[in-house]
């Protein structure tokens, strides 16, 4: 992924070093209150067939899936957003679209995870404090972030799914892209 990328998202999702220092400071509340969240995202998805399939398409899946939303929950408050976050969160997009979760799934549910987290993170955590709007438009934005970065794994995937069956060359798709 590259770093102009990184930076630009950044910057258009107005993530700014204020936010970053409330989620610095929200990670005992998302380890805390996290496993929560993971648990009402799960019981969500199982009511869903196809979504349902998918998780126990293996055995053991689902517990190792709800590890992983764990640690992406705390991760969200690591307070420094550079290269190797951006790039983890790329690889979560990327795992995504290899095991053939569709984007609108992962749309819904960082859509789930945001609703669910304002309510059961900052709202438990932080009822009473005076930056409490400031700390949920800071989680809005990092996740925001996120499934900007998981998208783009999903578009630079289907590009080079385009480019290996036509065999264009990345200059050609670009040049024929841009009209």
């Amino acid at each position: 992924m590259d770093t102009g990328f990184m930076q630009e998202v950044r910057q258009v999702g107005q993530l700014t070093d204020a936010d970053c220092q409330l989620l610095a400071d929200m990670k005992p509340a998302l380890e805390t209150h996290g496993p929560a969240v993971v648990e009402a995202f799960y019981t969500h998805l199982e009511k869903f067939e196809q979504l349902s399939k998918l998780l126990y398409a293996e055995p053991g899946r689902v517990e190792k899936l709800k590890g992983h939303l764990r640690q992406w929950l705390v991760t969200l408050a690591d307070g420094e957003y550079g290269e190797s976050y951006f790039e983890r969160r790329y690889r979560i997009g990327f795992r995504h679209v290899e095991v053939g979760l569709e984007p609108r799934y992962v749309i819904a549910a960082m859509t789930f995870c945001r609703a669910t987290a304002a309510s059961l993170i900052v709202e438990a955590a932080y009822a009473n404090d005076p930056k409490k709007a400031e700390r949920l438009v800071a989680l809005n934005r990092i996740m925001d972030i996120d499934l900007n970065v998981m998208l783009q794994s999903y578009d630079d995937h289907r590009v080079q799914q385009f480019l290996d069956v036509t065999g264009f060359s990345k200059a050609l798709f670009d040049t024929l892209m841009a009209g």
